[in-house]
C-alpha cells in the first residue's frame, strides 16, 4: 500500500513537472529561478503528504477509540476527551504545513511572482 502511494506521489509530481515545461508560456511566471519553481513543487507535495498521513492517523485513532469503547463502555467519557484533543493535535499539524505553504507561495521572490 505504501508502495503504491509513493509510486502514485511520483507518478503526479512527474505529470505535474512535463505540464509545466509543456505550457511555459502561459504562465506568468518567466525566467524563475529554480529555487522558486522548486519551493513551489515541495510545497504542493508536503501539503499533499501532511494531509493524507493525517488522514490515516485520524482515522487509526477513531478506529482504535471506537474499539476501545466497545470493549470497555464504563471509559467512553475519558476516551472521548483523549480522542478529541489527540485528533485536534492531529489537524493542528496539517494547518501549520499549510501555513508554512502560504508563506512559502505568497513570499516575492525578487522580480518573480506567482
Amino acid at each position: 500500500m505504501k508502495i503504491k502511494l509513493l509510486l502514485f506521489i511520483f507518478v503526479l509530481v512527474a505529470f505535474s513537472l512535463s505540464l509545466s515545461a509543456a505550457d511555459n508560456e502561459l504562465t506568468k511566471v518567466k525566467d524563475a529561478t529554480p529555487l522558486f519553481l522548486w519551493s513551489i513543487i515541495i510545497g504542493g507535495v508536503s501539503l499533499a503528504c501532511t494531509a493524507i498521513l493525517a488522514a490515516f492517523a485520524q482515522s487509526k485513532a477513531i478506529r482504535t477509540a471506537a474499539d476501545n469503547i466497545g470493549r470497555n463502555p464504563a471509559a467512553a467519557d475519558s476516551i472521548r476527551t483523549i480522542l478529541i484533543i489527540g485528533l485536534a493535535l492531529i489537524e493542528s499539524l496539517v494547518i501549520y504545513v499549510l501555513l508554512i505553504d502560504l508563506i512559502i507561495f505568497f513570499v516575492k521572490w525578487g522580480n518573480y511572482s506567482y
